[in-house]
């Protein structure tokens, strides 16, 4: 019988002490599982408690690298529900850390329990990505999450690439996105070759410094523009360029075809890559590897004014020497200055006449030129007439032998004294040849008097 009794003492004593031991159950709802290091941001737990316990006071600690708040004790009656907002303070390096937290109650019972965190530094709390863009993009767009559970306010960001510099200020809502449209510099993307690029953000909270990268690409677009310009007539010029208008690099050809004779008298502003020899014409070819918007500029300059000069005085010489070959009788005048008792000025003039072959019916006509008289003293031979209205001498000859020559002489002179240059007409010789009349002319003669005093 007594046995019995201690029997029942005793399990009335134990179920009286589960009773009133601690006995908590617990729902766990992340709030912000990412605890940030630079801005002392803590992970946050929401706890739903449910006391279904004797107990009523308890608090909440932990033994590992964590800072719990609340530290003060929470009140909760037997069979209620409470909702505790738990912040947890990392003491360790970024990690993903679980770790284990206690409950303890005013009869110093004590519930453990697990949580797991994330615990990372300011960069790792964003998501930054870029659009993709290509030669045509105006813009485009930057993402960034913040995928945390913290609202970051007063946030100052500058976002640069090859292609942009942006300064922006925002704010994000916990686990919130925005979206940022970035104007593209269009001069400095003309000069970037297709890829991949680095996109960079600075981010400043805090006073707390984020930095972030994201890979953008810049899409493939080939293009050459050809512009062609040719002007001048004596003077030709001859221009093509082209232009890569895509972002890849592209190697252009530029080829001028020259004939040989002009080709005597093209330059180019650049050397040519090669040169071809094709029959009576050259090819000259310029070759060039060319990035973003580079440019090869051949400008092919054919000066005409040298040929045709060359071509009008081989004419010239061409006349003149057929004309000379053509000619059975050759007249050369030439003066000379004669001194004078008076002082005046005076000159011999000379005109010589000799037959290439048989010449008959011969008549010599020579000018006399302003301010001169002739002196009435001729030489072996005197003109024939002498008519001083019309300031003419004549002189006849029956015939000229081949190879014979006479010289027809006499002397001009002036009271005016004559500096400078003097110059005296061509003689002109009427004759007849083979029975044909011909007609020649003599040089001009030139005398230089630089002296006052004769």
């Amino acid at each position: 019988m007594k046995k019995r009794l201690l029997i029942l003492f005793l399990t009335i004593i134990i179920l009286t002490s589960l009773i009133s031991a601690i006995n908590l159950e617990i729902e766990k709802d992340p709030v912000a599982n990412m605890a940030i290091i630079e801005l002392n941001k803590p992970a946050i737990i929401n706890l739903e408690i449910t006391n279904k316990g004797s107990s009523s006071n308890f608090e909440i600690y932990s033994l590992v690298g964590v800072e719990l708040e609340p530290k003060e004790t929470i009140f909760i009656e037997p069979g209620e529900t409470e909702s505790i907002e738990l912040k947890i303070y990392p003491k360790s390096t970024p990690e993903f850390y679980s770790f284990e937290y206690k409950i303890r109650d005013e009869n110093e019972d004590i519930q453990n329990d697990n949580l797991d965190i994330n615990i990372v530094h300011l960069n790792d709390a964003f998501e930054f990505s870029v659009d993709n863009i290509d030669l045509e993009s105006q813009e485009t767009i930057v993402y960034l999450e913040n995928k945390g559970g913290h609202n970051l306010e007063d946030i100052k960001a500058e976002i640069s690439s090859v292609f942009f510099n942006q300064e922006i200020e925002f704010s994000l809502e916990p686990f919130g996105k925005r979206e940022f449209k970035i104007d593209i510099d269009k001069e400095l993307a003309k000069e970037v070759i297709a890829g991949n690029y680095i996109v960079e953000a600075s981010l400043i909270i805090e006073n707390k410094t984020a930095s972030l990268s994201s890979v953008m690409k810049f899409a493939e677009k080939s293009g050459i523009d050809t512009v062609e310009n040719i002007e001048g007539l004596l003077l030709r010029r001859h221009e093509i360029e082209k232009r890569n208008l895509g972002n890849i690099p592209e190697e252009v050809v530029i080829s001028f075809n020259r004939d040989i004779f002009s080709s005597l008298f093209t330059t180019f502003n650049i050397l040519p890559s090669k040169k071809e020899n094709q029959g009576f014409n050259v090819k000259y070819i310029f070759r060039k590897q060319l990035g973003p918007d580079e440019s090869l500029r051949v400008i092919a300059k054919t000066n005409w004014i040298f040929p045709i000069l060359i071509i009008v005085i081989l004419v010239l010489i061409i006349y003149f020497a057929k004309r000379y070959s053509s000619s059975k009788l050759i007249l050369r005048k030439k003066v000379s200055f004669v001194r004078t008792k008076g002082g005046e000025f005076a000159l011999k003039v000379s005109i010589i006449a000799k037959a290439r072959s048989f010449c008959e019916k011969i008549r010599v006509i020579d000018k006399l030129p302003a301010m001169v008289k002739v002196f009435e003293r001729y030489g072996t031979i005197a003109p024939d007439n002498v008519d001083e209205k019309n300031r003419r001498l004549e002189w006849t000859l029956d015939s000229l032998g081949e190879g014979e020559e006479r010289v027809l002489s006499y002397i001009i002179y002036s009271k005016i004294s004559i500096l400078g240059k003097f110059e005296l007409p061509e003689a002109r010789a009427i004759y007849e040849h083979q029975g044909k009349v011909k007609e020649t002319e003599s040089n001009k003669a030139f005398f230089i008097n630089e002296s006052r005093n004769n």
